[in-house]
């Protein structure tokens, strides 16, 4: 019994840490999956690089997103939402 008791501040510890910063990273992490999911033509985006764009087609694991001067080819996982 002692030893539980001087084990117990580790796992404490353990549980704190997986409740204040997995699960919320793993709700963030559906969400950005559901968005994706959710993606269509026509939605303005955000990059992780900061680039505004709207969506013009969308492929497997890329998005083409049209800007003020031209076009570029992004993968999906760097696409934010602006809301």
């Amino acid at each position: 019994m002692d030893e539980f008791i001087n084990l117990l501040p580790i796992i404490l510890v353990f549980v704190v840490f997986y409740i204040l910063l997995y699960l919320p990273q793993r709700r963030r992490a559906k969400k950005h999956a559901a968005f994706i999911e959710d993606l269509k033509i026509g939605d303005d985006v955000l990059t992780d690089g900061g680039v505004f764009g709207r969506v013009t087609s969308i492929e497997d694991t890329t998005v083409t997103l049209v800007l003020k001067k031209g076009e570029i080819k992004i993968q999906k996982a760097y696409i934010k939402n602006i809301s």
